[in-house]
């Protein structure tokens, strides 16, 4: 029953191209049909040199449409007529495979395109909650065995119609012996299709431990750093060895009851062609050369009828991959991205944070009452201790999630009344973590604003204080950076990231830990930088380190997800609260305030 709603469902999806392709096979099964008609005559003209006598009906019929054309009745005629059948076949099934091919590949690429819309339409929970290596297995491996699920419900069903016309051929000759001959096989041939519940576990073993194996892999590539430096990569290579062991024992399993499947029908199939061909000479004295048409028949149907159960035990091993890509898709499209109507464009006065409460799913809250305003062309900074709440708050502003309770505002608009995306495209974000693409400097740039000069670049590249050290590279800015940028120091990684979120002269510029990871000589730059650009546009900051927000106009200082302080930077050092406690301990103040005197105030 599984079986039948995978192939109903992929039916509806794509019912053109598996129309199209089931109508191309069977032209291809009717030419093989009509090759093996053009056989008969050919085999008359051996036995019977005169066409007299005992010749089948098969090759009387050949003659008269011959002379309805007006081709002469000879032997060299017969094998030319035969030569053409077989060239056009042989043609035709070329293209037929192509269309298969380029058609299953159509329905991979849809698939791979939708799936992905999908997944970047969620919301970001979707991402933060569900295993990377589970996404990456749905798009390496799933959505493949899905397409080539489509090629084998196309199979079966050409295979179908091919054995009606092939069954047509003996039918014509005996349809006596032609009966025994299908009803014996299909009697050996029903147990087999019990092997599809087998399939159907292997499926489902097969994508749970390529789930895993994708998981492992995906860990160890992605912090291959860490497993060296703490000499670990035997530990991960037993870890990888035993999941793919794992997955291989599915793989196996399946493969070997695939081979094993048609080997099984085989000497059954064998029994079935022989005591029809038996009775076809015994019983009912077929010609010679009906006979030897009626064996080669039945020795292309039998194999087809092998295919035909291979196919189906082949689609209950492809349906687990199906389910979780569909599940998947429906996964990501429950948490679809809550967006409004309105386009931004511009940010005219303030974005305003009122009441602003959140929690994680089963988790204790992390803000409360957050009330903030972040006004157009100041800098304004969010800082406090690991686990304050101060990313999670820029996460808010992004959209990224929505409050439990109060509301975000662009002018007063409610953020999700907005376009989200046009909203999204206004901004430059400076992650904690810098991000850059396996690529050249300039494509990384070009990444945010593709339709940037080369002047745009190397404006905001000064900006970004990145510009020298690029110009110092052997190939500048077409020198090629790695995989996330590991070709360049931590300094230059985040002046590039600066550049690129500079370059699309953004509403707003995010600095989430901008400098957090940094040397005090690239913590100068950037700082340096961003104080270049606070005269230029809006800026939201996050910072442990209090000196990187020194130029801001307004702090707000978050402890346990609440704001306890706020105001501008010596306001804050002067108060003896929080803020200037933090900034003591970072040997930026040089007050009288003690941690004891810091407890006793709180």
């Amino acid at each position: 029953m599984k079986t039948l709603i995978f192939t109903w469902t992929l039916f509806k999806k794509f019912p053109v191209l598996f129309i199209s392709n089931v109508v191309s096979i069977t032209l291809v099964g009717l030419i093989e049909m009509t090759s093996v008609f053009s056989i008969v005559p050919v085999i008359d003209t051996f036995l019977h040199p005169d066409l007299g006598g005992d010749i089948s009906d098969v090759t009387k019929k050949f003659i008269r449409c011959m002379e309805l054309a007006g081709v002469t009745i000879t032997k060299i005629n017969f094998l030319i007529i035969l030569l053409i059948f077989i060239i056009f076949q042989s043609v035709f099934i070329i293209f037929t495979r192509y269309l298969l091919q380029q058609t299953k590949y159509s329905v991979l690429r849809n698939l791979i395109t939708e799936t992905y819309n999908s997944f970047f339409n969620a919301r970001w929970h979707f991402f933060s909650n569900t295993n990377r290596g589970t996404m990456l297995n749905t798009f390496n491996r799933e959505i493949t065995l899905v397409g080539d699920s489509f090629e084998s419900i196309c199979i079966i069903f050409s295979d179908i119609f091919r054995l009606g016309f092939y069954i047509a051929v003996p039918i014509y000759i005996s349809w006596q012996s032609t009966l025994i001959a299908i009803g014996s096989g299909l009697f050996f041939a029903a147990p087999l299709l019990l092997l599809s519940r087998i399939n159907f576990r292997f499926g489902q073993k097969s994508t749970s431990t390529a789930n895993k194996y994708a998981e492992v892999l995906q860990e160890s590539f992605g912090a291959a750093k860490v497993i060296l430096g703490y000499g670990n990569q035997y530990k991960n290579m037993e870890k990888l060895d035993k999941a793919f062991e794992q997955h291989s024992k599915a793989i196996v399993g399946f493969s070997t009851l695939r081979n094993a499947t048609p080997k099984i029908f085989e000497p059954f199939g064998w029994l079935s062609m022989i005591f029809a061909i038996y009775i076809a000479c015994e019983k009912f004295a077929v010609p010679v050369a009906e006979v030897a048409i009626f064996a080669y028949t039945l020795l292309r149907v039998i194999p087809l009828i092998g295919n035909i159960v291979t196919q189906k035990n082949s689609l209950s091993n492809f349906s687990p991959s199906h389910e979780q890509v569909t599940y998947m898709n429906n996964l990501a499209k429950q948490q679809v991205q809550k967006t409004g109507k309105v386009p931004f464009t511009r940010l005219g006065r303030t974005i305003e944070l009122k009441g602003i409460q959140f929690a994680y799913p089963n988790h204790e809250p992390v803000l409360n009452n957050i009330n903030a305003v972040i006004k157009k062309g100041k800098m304004t900074a969010f800082v406090g201790e690991s686990g304050a709440g101060k990313s999670t708050l820029i996460d808010l502003i992004m959209g990224f999630y929505e409050p439990d309770d109060g509301i975000v505002t662009i002018d007063g608009i409610p953020l999700f009344e907005h376009d989200i995306i046009s909203f999204r495209q206004r901004i430059g974000f400076v992650p904690q973590d810098s991000i850059l693409f396996n690529t050249s400097i300039r494509n990384n740039l070009l990444w945010s604003k593709d339709d940037a000069t080369e002047n745009d670049i190397i404006e905001a590249c000064k900006l970004a204080n990145a510009h020298d050290f690029i110009m110092e590279m052997p190939h500048g800015y077409d020198t090629v950076v790695g995989d996330r940028g590991v070709l360049l120091s931590g300094g230059q990684r985040q002046r590039i990231v600066l550049a690129r979120a500079i370059l699309r002269k953004p509403e707003l510029l995010i600095l989430d830990e901008a400098t957090s990871a940094l040397d005090s000589q690239s913590e100068l730059l950037i700082q340096e930088a961003i104080e270049e650009i606070a005269n230029k546009t809006t800026i939201v900051a996050i910072a442990h380190r209090l000196s990187t927000i020194a130029r801001a106009d307004w702090i707000y200082v978050l402890e346990n997800g609440c704001v306890v302080e706020q105001g501008t930077y010596h306001e804050l050092i002067s108060s003896k609260g929080k803020f200037a406690y933090m900034a003591r301990l970072q040997g930026l103040a040089f007050n009288n305030i003690t941690s004891k005197e810091f407890i006793v105030r709180k």
